[in-house]
């Protein structure tokens, strides 16, 4: 365990390797990467400082990317979108409280100081100087930090859906709710699908068609139930919700400014679900404006999850954005 900015020893929660909630979800995601004909290698990365376990996906050869999810931080929803990252070694880190990574509670530690330390970790676990980013939501806004904070190990950003606590996005009332409290238990527990039939209803809250629903593989829904039903799953949604968000938006301590978005000097381009309920898209543009090297795509029809709705032309933008961000 850690030492924390209160002195308390940081509470994490470990994962048994026989735990037949571990075992469930462990078959639900090889089931998934194995319908998108993908060879994922897991490793984990323990910092020192965290006293937990982080989990890292690894699929393809070449060039290193590391995709930073949102959420709580599982990975798995990115199984549609790595097909289309042809001749890349994509690195995707289950930030600590998802994707079999470790849990944890969020409010031991300060928040910038976690996403810093922990992207800095795994890419000095790995050997890697320097890095190109693809993010989506909570990670964008870990990513757009650490963009900021350490601008000579990021070469460029892709950032997926709505970013988390930027300017003036913020989660739907549901997930405010979650930061409270006293309410947080029950709003978090009321999340947690009762049925693998009931497991995707959640991305249609996110701005997701019924389309875009019907043709995810029935293995994505065994994810999104089982990944919800780990030990972990409860304290790390709980209390990431009470150090990122309040009832009426976003933690002012947290939200990133229009004088923090000019610091990003990485070339980041930012795909926004037309649908996506975090933030318009106007919002979207400023972002975009505000940023040394930014560029906007709405998708039209999109969600929370753009690349959920339309991979391929997700895909493609962000290899584009990759492949001149080698270029500079």
């Amino acid at each position: 365990m850690s030492s924390t900015k209160t002195g308390r020893r940081s509470r994490a929660v470990p994962l048994g390797q026989d735990d037949p909630r571990v075992i469930a979800a462990r078959q639900a995601e090889r089931r998934l990467y194995d319908y998108y004909g993908l060879e994922p290698a897991h490793h984990l990365v323990a910092p020192p400082r965290l006293g937990l376990r982080v989990r890292l996906t690894e699929v393809g050869s070449g060039p290193p990317v590391l995709v930073v999810p949102g959420n709580t931080g599982d990975g798995f929803p990115f199984a549609p979108l790595l097909p289309h990252l042809p001749g890349r070694r994509v690195i995707v880190l289950n930030r600590p409280g998802g994707g079999l990574s470790e849990g944890m509670d969020h409010t031991t530690i300060g928040f910038r100081d976690l996403a810093r330390y922990t992207l800095s970790t795994v890419l000095d676990t790995l050997g890697i100087e320097r890095v190109p980013i693809i993010a989506h939501s909570m990670g964008g806004h870990w990513s757009q930090w650490f963009a900021m904070d350490r601008p000579d190990r990021v070469t460029a950003l892709a950032l997926l859906g709505v970013p988390g606590n930027v300017l003036t996005t913020q989660p739907p009332l549901a997930l405010r709710l979650a930061s409270v409290r006293g309410l947080n238990r029950p709003v978090v527990r009321a999340t947690i699908p009762r049925r693998t039939q009931d497991a995707l209803k959640g991305l249609g809250f996110l701005g997701h068609s019924p389309q875009t629903l019907q043709r995810l593989p029935a293995a994505m829904a065994e994810c999104y139930f089982t990944f919800d039903r780990l030990p972990n799953y409860q304290m790390s949604t709980r209390t990431l919700m009470e150090v990122t968000n309040r009832l009426r938006g976003s933690n002012p301590r947290i939200r990133i400014t229009e004088a923090e978005l000019a610091a990003v000097r990485a070339p980041t381009a930012l795909l926004w679900g037309e649908h996506d309920p975090f933030g318009d898209v106007e919002t979207g543009k400023r972002i975009a404006a505000l940023v040394q090297h930014g560029q906007f795509q709405e998708l039209p029809g999109g969600g929370h999850l753009p690349w959920l709705d339309d991979p391929e032309t997700a895909g493609r933008l962000v290899m584009d954005l990759l492949r001149s961000a080698e270029h500079q």
